[in-house]
């Protein structure tokens, strides 16, 4: 029964990675409020993008602003000390995890999963 069981739960977390990653999308400037559109990622995509961009030039700003949000393959982040930066890039790795400007730390249940799953298997197959 305990390896049923350990297998069931195995099968459950597998199957959370067969699932796309999802990721708020605008491809064009839009203002952060309203990028809510979710596209699911292709196979290669594995994180979120976003590009955050300015719309005043000079002082002082008022804090108007538009982003760009997608899935990427392929995502630099910007230096977090880059001061002035205009067009800043953040990165994340979770589902929806680009819902504001800024990277959003999320946990992934996948890790937290497998985790369990191997100290289920650890501790009842112990004699």
């Amino acid at each position: 029964m305990k390896v049923f069981l350990s297998l069931l739960l195995a099968a459950f977390i597998c199957t959370e990675f067969a699932l796309t990653l999802q990721c708020y999308t605008c491809r064009s400037e839009t203002p952060v409020e309203k990028c809510v559109t979710i596209e699911n990622c292709s196979e290669t995509e594995n994180m979120c993008k976003t590009t955050m961009y300015s719309l005043e030039e000079v002082y002082p700003f008022t804090g108007v602003s538009t982003v760009t949000k997608m899935c990427s393959s392929v995502c630099v982040p910007s230096d977090v000390d880059g001061i002035g930066m205009t067009r800043p890039v953040s990165c994340c790795y979770s589902d929806l995890c680009n819902a504001d400007g800024a990277t959003s730390l999320r946990i992934s249940l996948v890790p937290v999963g497998l985790l369990a799953t191997s100290l289920c298997v650890f501790f009842w197959t112990r004699p």
